[in-house]
């Protein structure tokens, strides 16, 4: 049965990566129709160097932001904490905490987007009236993940957001859903996740859907062996279809550790406005008492804007 499950689900992630189009026609309807595009950005210097491509990695707490079922990677406990320098000098802070309970594992996570000051202008006072405007975003999620098979791991995590803009304040509860697969082929994985699936949301009497997506990932070592090689490279790829986008598009991304204590990353995302490439560069160390400590950075192409940065700090404890 357990066996049959599995093959069932690769089944439904090919079939949906290959044939997005069916709902072309129904997704145009929908274009730039979507709340909450903030939930689409990458959260972690980690995962955002490698081009956001981290659904079939998803091996550390990173996983709660994209991928909930990798979150049984986690041994026993984990946290992370991440600043991200947005566009237009806007700001994103987020963080997450995981903790394996032996019967699967939960994790808390949370993020904040804040925006800079605007004043309030008027038709009456076109150069404004004094009064700045409150705006913002902020999410919390809780999630839970476990291992179904030795080779089969599944997540969910459920997040309410709430989005304001001064006087309006729209929120909203999204579920998502996650796999990840060893297929027993070399250290070949599979990944999926469905994300941001919820009821639409009103704002003034218009209704607006959720920013659902789908992704289908796979990530194999080329070089070196996950786990017992000190030095390895990984490289991975997935297909990401988005409701409120036109076509799927894809991420590619790589991670190349030195001697297990330096990461050099790259990702490449064609389609994309912003952020089409993207170089990332992480270090990993013991201070004390053996509590392993993550330092990264990200670094991706703003193409008119100024170039997002992103900071990671992450370990365990």
């Amino acid at each position: 049965m357990k066996r049959i499950f599995c093959i069932g689900i690769t089944a439904v992630a090919v079939c949906a990566m290959i044939f997005p189009e069916t709902a072309n026609s129904e997704t145009q309807k929908r274009l730039g129709q979507a709340a909450f595009p903030v939930l689409k950005i990458d959260q972690g210097a980690r995962l955002a160097g490698m081009g956001g491509a981290f659904t079939a990695i998803a091996d550390d707490v990173n996983a709660i932001f994209v991928n909930p079922a990798g979150l049984t990677h986690i041994e026993k406990a984990e946290y992370t904490l991440s600043y991200t320098r947005w566009l237009v000098d806007s700001q994103f802070y987020s963080g997450a905490v995981a903790y394996n309970t032996g019967r699967g594992v939960l994790g808390v996570s949370a993020m904040s987007y804040a925006l800079p000051e605007v004043e309030e202008t008027t038709i009456f006072q076109p150069l404004g009236t004094g009064r700045m405007l409150d705006t913002g975003d902020f999410s919390i999620g809780a999630s839970y993940a476990m291992k179904m098979t030795d080779k089969l791991s599944f997540g969910i995590q459920v997040r309410w957001t709430q989005e304001t803009l001064d006087e309006d304040r729209m929120t909203g509860v999204d579920v998502n859903l996650g796999t990840i697969f060893n297929t027993g082929f070399r250290s070949l994985r599979l990944g999926m996740a469905f994300k941001n699936l919820g009821k639409d949301v009103k704002s003034r009497e218009t209704n607006y859907q959720m920013p659902v997506t789908f992704n289908f990932a796979f990530a194999i070592e080329v070089f070196g062996k996950k786990g017992s090689s000190r030095t390895y490279l990984t490289v991975t790829g997935e297909n990401h279809y988005a409701t409120d986008f036109a076509q799927p598009q894809y991420r590619l991304g790589g991670e190349l550790w030195f001697q297990n204590t330096l990461a050099l990353r790259a990702g490449y995302k064609p389609r994309y406005d912003t952020e089409t490439y993207s170089l990332g560069l992480g270090v990993k160390f013991q201070p004390i008492g053996g509590k392993e400590v993550r330092l990264d950075f990200s670094y991706s192409d703003g193409n008119d804007f100024e170039a997002p940065l992103r900071f990671s700090l992450s370990g365990s404890f």
